[in-house]
């Protein structure tokens, strides 16, 4: 008894920690506030009356043996909880409409801000709004990833993830081509780099609008026609979900038949399953019930399908059991005469031939593949021939059976024929994706060796070879594009068809770019922004390399593995080496798996972000070479550093290991003590004033950073989960020392600029004063009282 009480207050408490969160968004969210104080209310009173309920059921009154059963009327119980499953639903739903709002106003503001980037007139207001677009990259990179783990749609979590990688990689895209259209303006080559990036950076927007808005069109009438359109003959409809939903139609037309007894009262009345019987009639023959002469019962033969092991291959075909999105083309229905389907209906076998129409149309995009064999352009075309033949066989038995209920006809050899033909045609498509794809990797290579070719061919103004290796990357191109379009039509998970087709989509639109960006270097040889711009678009052409050969592996092992098992087994009773604590052997480097890849994805964009803003704040050096300016060397080198942890989170870039990472933060921590002992020497020719206390005030924060990121590294660790942690801690503290330099680059710059400094000599008398820094009178260890009379003097 007293087990029912504690189980009303422990109901009522956690309904009050749940209105508690909702009223303070409420509090947050004006527009919302009354309904969500509404449905606040009415979930409280839910849960009081859930806790007095269980008080009532669990008293045992004094002198009285308890109840046999202490709640004997469930009405009051079962219509509170009703009201609390009510208003906890209006609660989450109010609660979901602001998430969505924030993220749509995060969108929103990206898209503002890249407007006006692409307006800007000069270097200076470029590098302004490049810094707020960053930032607010970073919180539209966070709201879309915590929606996208909130997505329940395998399709519309694949599309959310698709969008956000888009904007990711163009962001440093964005940065060198407006760069490089920026210095020149006059290129029409460098324009159009600019123009491609930000038309793809507001299609992602696009979509993930529409994905946060969960497909909703805008007006009814396009509603309406999208509903009225099934799923297998939609835009998304691919080869395997056509041949899915014509094998299930093929299922579910079967005849299902019903015995039924002598003592029928009448032998007429035999009912056939495989329909619904005409309006207003209660008794329907079927055509092939038959009478037992020896017994007098008529009967239905009842047809159920073999399962044979012909059967459990094809059903293995386009079916894992990892995933549960490929039956969604019918409900489940016990009673098949709901839908009414049925081979004996005009209306099913018209059903049929628009679904065998519709897998024909599919095919066309393997028969009409230039790259596709002969061979199997020529049996994919018997095989839809023979799927036809034998479903006009199959509708002609049905019409005779129906014209002639008495005679013998075997229906069921004949729909095993048909999908017989289905399955065969599945597998002849896997086979001809596969042939495509086999070549795959040696049109990549190619493509990728044209890319890096193509800088040195640009800057020696080579015009004829530039467009013989344009004419050659363009084949290898069109080649990728498609396999990427079998790809998608034989790929058996949403995930996959999403991630196939944005991959096509970023091939075609990217892969032009390359060329693009190599004519725009043969224009300005000299221009280093078009060298970077050119780095950078073929390091895009390298993941989608990357992504084109992923996605290949995963659709084509997945369409050929699905009915196979894993055989290897692992004797877990046995310690292994680095288990259970047998050996003291350290644990090997390791690399981040996808989840912790997700994890730490935030604070990796944001790195990213800051690194950004370092290279744009060394190109407003103008005119200032590396060899003479070691600020601007040691700045661009830790901004080098900083991106290679980027990748690294990202499971890309010469990083390989969590060893390598740490060991690149030790080189980073002391790039930025060399850096601190130049601005340093700099700052001694700044004059007093306002810029000079503004320029000690940011690197006097320098020591104080490097020693955190250094203490961090050398921080030991043991297990994954610790490694991860400090993972974690090297990334947020390479991004802490990122900003202060950043801010004290930025600075300097404009010190160099107040009072036309100059910045020859710097590195030599930072090596001086680093000699004496050995002797303790500066450097890192001196930095303290170095910098309060530094700043004593500037004040």
């Amino acid at each position: 008894m007293r087990a029912i009480g504690r189980v009303g207050q422990a109901v009522n408490l956690a309904v009050e920690r749940f209105v508690t969160v909702g009223e303070t968004i409420a509090d947050d969210n004006p527009e919302i506030k009354q309904d969500m104080y509404d449905a606040c209310k009415e979930a409280r009173a839910a849960g009081s009356s859930i806790e007095r309920l269980c008080d009532i059921a669990a008293t045992d009154p004094v002198g009285y043996s308890p109840r046999p059963n202490p709640i004997d009327d469930r009405g009051p119980m079962i219509r509170a909880a009703r009201t609390l499953l009510s208003s906890v639903t209006r609660v989450l739903l109010l609660a979901d409409i602001v998430v969505v709002k924030q993220l749509l106003l995060a969108k929103d503001r990206v898209a503002r801000t890249l407007s006006r980037l692409e307006s800007v007139a000069n270097f200076t207001e470029f590098v302004k709004a490049f810094s707020v677009f960053g930032a607010e990259m970073v919180e539209l990179a966070h709201v879309t990833g915590n929606r996208q783990n909130d997505l329940k749609d395998e399709r519309r979590r694949a599309q959310m993830s698709s969008a956000r990688q888009v904007l990711e990689r163009s962001t440093m895209m964005l940065l060198t081509s407006s760069r490089t259209c920026l210095r020149h303006p006059e290129c029409p080559h460098s324009k159009e780099n600019r123009d491609t990036v930000f038309c793809q950076m507001r299609r992602a927007m696009d979509l993930i609008h529409y994905v946060v808005k969960d497909g909703i069109l805008e007006t009814a009438s396009e509603r309406n026609a999208l509903r009225q359109v099934p799923e297998w003959d939609s835009e998304r409809a691919t080869a395997f979900t056509c041949l899915r939903h014509f094998s299930r139609l093929i299922e579910m037309s079967r005849p299902d038949y019903e015995r039924r007894s002598a003592g029928s009262k009448t032998s007429s009345s035999m009912t056939a399953a495989v329909g619904p019987p005409p309006l207003g009639a209660k008794d329907c023959v079927s055509p092939t019930a038959v009478r037992d002469k020896e017994t007098g019962i008529e009967y239905r033969r009842e047809l159920t399908r073999r399962n044979s092991e012909r059967d459990r291959d094809r059903n293995s075909i386009g079916h894992s059991r990892e995933y549960s999105t490929r039956e969604r083309e019918f409900p489940k229905y016990d009673n098949k005469s709901e839908l009414g389907i049925s081979i004996f209906s005009s209306d099913t076998r018209e059903q049929l031939l628009a679904a065998l129409d519709k897998v024909c149309e599919k095919t066309q995009d393997f028969t009409d593949s230039a790259y596709t064999s002969h061979d199997y352009r020529e049996n994919i075309l018997l095989l839809c021939d023979r799927a036809k033949l034998e479903l006009n066989q199959l509708m002609r038995i049905a019409v005779s059976m129906e014209q002639y209920p008495n005679a013998s006809y075997d229906i069921e050899s004949a729909i095993e024929s048909v999908l017989t033909a289905a399955h065969d045609l599945t597998t002849q498509l896997t086979l001809t994706a596969q042939d495509q794809s086999a070549e795959l990797s040696h049109i990549i290579k190619a493509g990728i060796d044209i890319a890096n070719s193509l800088r040195n061919i640009a800057l020696n103004q080579e015009i004829d070879r530039l467009q013989e290796c344009a004419d050659r990357f363009h084949e290898h191109i069109d080649h990728i594009l498609e396999v990427c379009k079998l790809l998608r039509q034989i790929a058996l998970t949403e995930t996959l068809q999403v991630q196939a087709k944005f991959t096509e989509i970023n091939v075609r639109i990217y892969g032009p770019q390359v060329i693009t960006a190599a004519r725009a270097l043969t224009s300005h040889p000299e221009s280093k922004h078009a060298k970077d711009n050119l780095e950078v678009f073929v390091d895009m052409w390298q993941w989608l390399s990357t992504d084109v050969t992923t996605i290949t592996k995963e659709v084509i092992d997945l369409a050929q593995t699905t009915n196979k098992t894993d055989k290897t087994t692992e004797y877990l009773s046995l310690p292994r080496p680095g288990k259970h604590g047998t050996t003291s052997k350290p644990l090997k480097p390791t690399r981040l798996d996808s989840e912790e890849q997700e994890k730490i994805a935030k604070t990796g964009l944001e790195m990213k972000m800051v690194t950004n803003e370092m290279d744009a704040e060394t190109d407003k050096w103008n005119g200032a070479s590396e060899e003479n300016n070691d600020i601007v060397k040691r700045a661009k080198n830790m901004s080098a550093m900083a991106f290679s942890m980027y990748q690294f989170t990202k499971g890309e870039g010469t990083l390989r290991t969590t060893q390598d990472l740490f060991t690149q933060a030790e080189y980073f921590a002391e790039e930025a003590n060399r850096l601190y002992k130049v601005v340093r020497q700099f700052s001694y020719q700044v004059p007093a004033g306002a810029p000079k206390k503004e320029l000690l005030d940011h690197l006097d924060k320098v020591p104080t950073y490097v020693q955190t990121l250094q203490f961090t590294v050398k921080d030991p660790t043991v297990g994954k989960a610790a490694t991860f942690v400090k993972v974690d801690h090297v990334i947020q503290e390479t991004k802490n020392l990122m900003n202060v330099i950043s801010k004290v680059v930025s600075t300097c710059f404009d010190c160099a600029n107040k009072y036309k400094l100059d910045f020859s000599g710097l590195a030599g008398r930072a090596a001086s004063g680093g000699a004496r820094d050995e002797d303790g009178s500066s450097g890192l260890q001196g930095d303290s009282k170095g910098s309060t009379t530094s700043t004593e003097a500037s004040m």
